[in-house]
């Protein structure tokens, strides 16, 4: 009977099979109160596991109003690094966006106010014994990247705090940008470990910025700061607060906005009057996607790159230990 109800109810609300699991979850057995737990996951968009389970979460999405926000933030770190669980969960949520419709856009905010999110996780990195294993990570990132960038609803990066390295190429893959202007840092020092943007940071930065721009940005691993990211076209608004909350509650409407079209979405910019002046950009950004996978693969494994990489996260924890206190 419990499991002819609940037939009954992923029938009638379209809940989707595939962001929910319950019809192979029916199929097996499960018992009612984790299938109620299921159900409930995927009509209301959060997920209902145990204390515990979503103490150790690092990112968690809630609905409001049709717009869904997405909490970053690790709850053993001064830092928000890109690791393989923020990866797997980011991308569980997506998925559970993406099949809910009641929502129609997402924001992506994190709870540390002085920081956004940072790289790919150094532990990662250093875990790549040759080339070929460097160059299939950087293809997973590109593949998380590309699910981003093409996403069916619009997606806002509502960014506070520093923005570095993997973060910024997630930032660049959403479809709007915001920032707070005091707080705000934008950063690409890859070039300064021996690396270099290896989750389709090279391709989105030129079409963004064009390649002289671009170029700038990753070579010389600057710190960016809102205004001046306005002005470049890295964002597309600057908010004036410390306010976290009513940070998040503009990006929220700038969702909403995007939605209902009253708020527009810049166009990409043409670069192809220049892109003579520079190898192999005529042959489009997939065949710079693999030529960027194929190179931080080689530098990965170079010997000078293992003696920058090492300091660099911990450097990074100490400095926003520091800057969280004042």
């Amino acid at each position: 009977m419990a499991v002819q109800l609940a037939l009954t109810v992923v029938t009638r609300l379209a809940v989707p099979a595939r962001s929910t699991g319950i019809l192979t979850n029916l199929t097996k057995g499960v018992g009612l109160s984790s299938l109620t737990r299921t159900i409930c996951s995927g009509l209301f968009g959060r997920s209902l596991s145990t204390s515990s389970h979503l103490k150790d979460r690092k990112v968690t999405w809630e609905a409001k109003e049709g717009v869904a926000v997405v909490h970053v933030n690790d709850p053993y770190s001064e830092v928000n690094t890109w690791s393989a669980q923020t990866k797997k969960e980011m991308m569980e949520a997506m998925e559970g966006i993406w099949y809910n419709s009641a929502v129609e856009s997402a924001v992506v905010i994190s709870a540390k106010p002085h920081c956004f999110m940072s790289g790919v996780d150094v532990d990662m990195i250093s875990a790549c014994k040759s080339k070929e294993e460097a160059t299939l990570l950087s293809r997973q990132w590109q593949g998380m990247m590309k699910r981003i960038e093409c996403s069916p609803k619009p997606i806002v990066a509502a960014i506070s705090g520093w923005c570095l390295d993997g973060g910024l190429e997630f930032a660049t893959a959403c479809q709007y940008r915001l920032a707070t202007r005091s707080r705000t840092s934008l950063v690409s020092r890859e070039a300064r470990l021996g690396l270099m943007p290896s989750a389709g940071g090279t391709q989105r930065l030129t079409k963004l910025l064009g390649p002289y721009h671009a170029l700038e940005v990753m070579l010389e691993g600057g710190r960016i700061n809102a205004d001046e990211a306005l002005k470049m076209g890295l964002v597309h608004k600057v908010v004036d607060t410390l306010d976290l909350k009513y940070f998040e509650d503009i990006a929220v409407d700038c969702a909403r906005g995007i939605v209902d079209k009253t708020i527009p979405i810049t166009p990409e910019k043409n670069w192809a009057k220049i892109a003579h002046n520079f190898y192999n950009m005529e042959l489009g950004p997939e065949a710079g996607f693999r030529a960027e996978s194929r190179n931080f693969g080689e530098l990965v494994m170079s010997p000078e790159t293992n003696v920058l990489t090492a300091p660099y996260q911990d450097l990074i924890i100490r400095y926003l230990k520091r800057k969280s206190r004042t």
